[in-house]
């Protein structure tokens, strides 16, 4: 392995610093990771779905995706490993290069090692290091000593937030969803609208679930190969074996600089070669011919006072001393600077303030759950009876008999909010003699929207729609039509069987 050309910063790092560095690799290497990662794993993503449905099994896309994750990560690996010595391979030729990483290990994550915890630690030792079966058997003894926690908690932590990913997406389409398209509780969702649908509903969360998958592997992977390489660097000591390294190539660097100086300096000397050899000089063995200065009267008297010193038991000598001590005892407290007054009292009120801010979050939560205890009996009680939305507050409390005419002339008195209301008020005690259902106070206009599904004329439920949905936009936003779409709303009341919307 070329440590110098490693673009990593080694040394022994705790395994959360190891996660940090494989999240940082991952980010300075992500546009070429992802690419590749698509490139690999689209293809297989819709063969194992075609493959459902072809079977009449549309879950087995799903499972099958999953299943796959080990042969997925072969790519992410590829890429990363290449990545940290400074060359980033494009998703073409990491796609090739899958042909060159031994396959066996594959083999044997996807059969009797799928459900293995330390997959991302195992694999950088599997496809990159190429050994035989029995030694990676034995350097994997070794390299998992102190990281199996770690890299456990890696494996069901990316699962979690694969999990996460996937329920945030469909609660953020349950959000957007309008209310009068929403199921009335989740019970009733999974017993009609999902076996209505099976094939869709399980196509849409196989895509969902392929998406959190490609968002979170590749991190996966990347802290894997962090854990790897630390644990490397711990066991084979590459911090140091860089160093001595680099040491060694500016040691040869300057050796090469010595060797020109020392021949140039050598030149002028060799006409001398032949002249006889000088008397060579006496062997210095004494710190006075080293400084060249005898010693005098104080060195001596010092050296005669440091004997006597060391002859003195208090000083000089050996001493064996036997005392019991505890084994285990603590180390002295050291005093704690507990800082500036005022920041400690003002750390003090916050810690308070976000004590009164936990106790009120907790009271919120119980006061919701008691309040809306009753939602969650949905699935044994009766169907809810459909009820109509309350008449607005422009409206008399008598509807006139005919409801277009005095709509009409509000509109044509400039007073277009009460001629809506009218309209508005009119259209659903008409839908509830028609639909024979009792009146209810507290109903809303999705509601009211859910109620026109049951009519069975479509276009009087288009025409009860859009004279909803018209007195919503006048009521919450201010925008009224003009009078074109005014006297369309108008056409064919009261709701006639076959009226255009």
């Amino acid at each position: 392995m070329e440590l110098e050309r490693i673009g990593v910063a080694l040394r022994p790092r705790e395994s959360r610093e190891a996660l940090d560095l494989g999240a940082a690799i991952l980010r300075a290497n992500a546009g070429a990771v992802w690419p590749a990662w698509f490139a690999f794993t689209a293809p297989p993503f819709v063969l194992c779905n075609a493959l459902g449905l072809l079977l009449g099994l549309p879950w087995l896309g799903l499972l099958l995706t999953w299943w796959l994750k080990p042969l997925f990560d072969r790519v992410p690996l590829y890429v990363l490993s290449r990545a940290v010595f400074d060359h980033a391979p494009r998703w073409r030729e990491a796609v090739r290069g899958q042909r060159a990483m031994p396959w066996g290990p594959t083999v044997a994550a996807l059969t009797w090692l799928r459900v293995d915890s330390h997959r991302a630690l195992r694999l950088p030792l599997e496809l990159l290091e190429g050994a035989p079966r029995r030694q990676r058997a034995a350097r994997w003894k070794v390299l998992r000593r102190k990281l199996v926690g770690e890299a456990s908690l890696l494996t069901w932590g990316c699962l979690q937030f694969e999990l996460v990913l996937f329920l945030s997406v469909w609660l953020l389409a349950l959000w957007l969803l309008p209310e009068e398209w929403r199921p009335v509780s989740f019970a009733s969702f999974f017993r009609h609208d999902v076996h209505g649908a099976a094939t869709a509903w399980t196509l849409a969360a196989s895509a969902v679930a392929y998406l959190a998958m490609s968002a979170i592997e590749p991190l996966y992977v990347a802290c894997g190969f962090a854990l790897y390489l630390n644990r490397r660097t711990q066991l084979e000591a590459w911090d140091i074996d860089l160093a001595f390294r680099r040491l060694h190539a500016r040691l040869q660097d300057l050796g090469k600089v010595l060797g020109v100086l020392l021949l140039l300096a050598c030149w002028p000397l060799a006409g001398h070669a032949a002249t006889p050899a000088a008397t060579p000089a006496p062997t210095v063995n004494t710190p006075q011919q080293v400084f060249r200065q005898p010693l005098d009267d104080d060195d001596r008297r010092f050296a005669a006072a440091a004997a006597q010193v060391y002859r003195d038991p208090r000083f000089g000598g050996e001493r064996r001393v036997r005392r019991w001590e505890l084994r285990y005892a603590r180390p002295p407290a050291q005093p704690v600077n507990t800082g500036f007054a005022p920041l400690q009292l003002l750390s003090g009120v916050f810690n308070l303030l976000l004590w009164m801010l936990l106790a009120t979050a907790l009271l919120a939560l119980g006061w919701f759950a008691w309040r809306w205890r009753g939602r969650w009996r949905e699935d044994d009680a009766p169907p809810p009876q459909p009820a109509l939305p309350a008449t607005v507050e422009e409206t008399p409390e008598a509807l006139p008999r005919d409801v277009a005419g005095a709509a009409r002339a509000l509109w044509q008195a400039r007073r277009p909010r009460e001629a809506l209301a009218l309209l508005y008020r009119g259209c659903a005690e008409r839908i509830a003699q028609q639909l024979q259902l009792p009146f209810a106070a507290d109903a809303t206009e999705a509601d009211w929207l859910r109620h026109a599904a049951a009519l069975d004329d479509p276009a009087r439920t288009r025409r009860v729609a859009a004279i909803v949905r018209t007195w919503q936009f006048a009521a919450y936003a201010g925008r009224y039509p003009d009078q074109a779409a005014f006297e369309q709303l108008l056409e064919g009341w009261p709701l006639q069987q076959g009226a255009t919307a």
